[in-house]
Parts: structure tokens; sequence; C-alpha cells
């Protein structure tokens, strides 16, 4: 891995150990040499950071023995997946701490957080509301990049990502001076399937920024078809190459079978999306879906650079795209 980028390396580029949130999986990870960035999530436990990821409430592997460990090692990005917010300004203090070591190594770091409420959470709020996590990250680690998401839950009447939600994420970088270049927008890749057109108009509102698409710890596997569907979307609007796919991808029958009737139940009630999504955490990022699947974590490339919001008001609701049941088999 260079020790000098120019510009940030693009987070979906990267070969990823992902929840890394034990001492265990921490030293896999640093001896797998085909890993180029790691990604652990961070909770309070015993009144310190420690790296775990819901349901789980504690690990062996707290914050600081996890950063010292990445910086000794020095050949491996990090991204950190804020699950609290009693966490954050302890830990970015650490980061901050290390930025020259960190700078020194070539070392880049993303900083994650569910910032405003998305589909069936609007109720809920966000998981590390972006007023306390977006100055926070400026002002101690205006090295990193953002990687910023909304808080969703499988169960509940909305099934995609709408105008509203894009135009509040745009409305929070503007607030606070993100540019392209500072941000990842990260969102799940089954409801993003469903409402492309307000993420595919955020893209355009926000010139250089990123898109990941993600599937949850223990999800049900996405089928190629799907992606394939998405990519197809995205190309023909000239965006694919500014998007990232962090999936797990269906191989098994018994996976492509789960995966199907998953989708199927997208097309659903609530009720019929409740059958297939019982006893998940209901937390942010890379949260369950369905029960573990069991299936390896799938990296494809494609990423983007940045700039800044245009200030103007969108219209979120005229970008539109064919439905994705257009393109569906």
């Amino acid at each position: 891995m260079s020790k000098v980028f120019a510009r940030h390396p693009q987070l979906a580029e990267q070969r990823w150990a992902h929840s890394v949130c034990s001492r265990a999986k921490l030293k896999r990870a640093l001896a797998n040499e085909n890993v180029t960035a790691i990604e652990a999530d961070i909770l309070m436990a015993r009144s310190v950071p420690v790296m775990a990821h819901p349901p789980a409430k504690d690990s062996d592997l707290d914050f600081a023995q996890f950063l010292d460990s990445c910086i000794a090692d020095g050949q491996r990005h990090i991204k950190l997946d804020f699950k609290v917010s009693t966490a954050v300004e302890s830990c970015l203090s650490l980061v901050a701490a290390r930025a020259s070591e960190l700078a020194r190594n070539g070392q880049a770091v993303w900083l994650n957080a569910d910032v405003i409420p998305g589909p069936n959470s609007r109720q809920s709020g966000a998981t590390v509301p972006a007023q306390l996590f977006v100055p926070l990250c400026q002002r101690l680690c205006p090295f990193a990049q953002l990687s910023l998401g909304w808080r969703v839950s499988p169960i509940g009447p909305e099934e995609a990502y709408t105008p509203d939600d894009a135009l509040e994420m745009e409305r929070v970088c503007s607030e606070y001076g993100i540019g392209g270049s500072e941000v990842v927008f990260c969102a799940a890749v089954r409801l993003a399937e469903m409402g492309l057109a307000p993420l595919m108009t955020l893209l355009r509102r926000m010139p250089d920024s990123q898109l990941l698409l993600w599937t949850g710890t223990g999800e049900a596997p996405v089928r190629e078809r799907t992606l394939k569907h998405i990519r197809s979307a995205l190309a023909a609007a000239g965006l694919l190459q500014r998007v990232g796919f962090d999936v797990m991808l269906a191989r098994t029958c018994a996976q492509h079978a789960q995966a199907h009737c998953i989708d199927s139940a997208f097309f659903c009630s609530r009720w019929g999306r409740w059958l297939c999504c019982v006893n998940r955490p209901r937390i942010g990022e890379r949260q369950p879906l369905v029960r573990h699947s069991g299936v390896r974590s799938l990296k494809t490339p494609d990423g983007a650079h940045s700039n800044v919001p245009n200030k103007h008001v969108p219209d979120y609701h005229s970008q539109m795209v064919p439905s994705m049941s257009a393109y569906r088999v």
C-alpha cells in the first residue's frame, strides 16, 4: 500500500475486513495481506469505548487497543462505525492524537454514523445525530472523510428512501459546509433499489460525492441480478463510477431462494416483511434484515471524489428514473 495518497482513497475500492470487533478478528485481519482496510463498530461498555456490534454489548477489544494495533501495523486504512453518541468524542480525541502517525503510515480514516432518521426509523431519531457527530469530526479529525447514513429498519410501511431523505442529507452537508470530496453516503441496498431516484439526485447535487450500498450483518444475501439492475440504472444516469457495493452476494441455491423470498417480501405489506425479519437489531448500517445467513462479504469497486454542495433546493421528486420493478425479470 502506498504511504502517500494525493486524494482520500476510494472507500469502495478497498478489500475489507468487516466488523473487526474482537482480538481474534483483528489478529486475522492484520495477518491477511489481501486486506487493505478494516471496519469496526464502536459501543460503550465498562465506561470505555469498545469494539462491538449490536446486539453484542461488550468485547475483549477496546478502542485504544484497536487503534494501537492498527497504527503499529501501519498497512491498513480504518473505518470507524459509531453505534452510540457517547463514544464519539473520546474516540476522535484518540485518533486526533495519533494523526501524525496515521499520516506517516499513509493510513486513511473514515468516520461513519447514521446521522439522520430514514425509512421506518423516523420516530426513533438518528443513531448519532448530525449536530453532534459532524462538528466533532470536523474539529477533531478534519483529515478524515465522513461516511454518513440514514438510520433504517426493515420493519414498517416504508420500502424505499424518499426525496425528503435525500433533501435532509443535502441540508446537513450544506449546513456544515461538507463538500463532495469529504463525504460518502451509505444506504441499504434493498431500500435503495426501490428508490434510486432520490439518491441519484443527491449525488448530482453533491458533485464528486460517493454512495456506498450495503447489506446488513446477517442479512439475506442479494442476487447478482439485483446488482445488475441497480448498476444498469446508475450507468444510464452516468453515476456508476461514483457508487460502490459492500454487499453479501448469493452463491448457493439456498441463498438464492432466501434472497428471492426477501426481495419478494419487499413488495408486500409490512407484515410480510415482518415475518422475514424477526429478532434483528434495529440500529443503523450493516444491521440484520433477517437472521444470520452465514455468507461472506463480497466487495465490488467504483467510487469518486468531491466539491461543494449547490445550495438551491432541488426537486428530488422530478428527478425520476425507470422504476426498478421494470428491470425485474
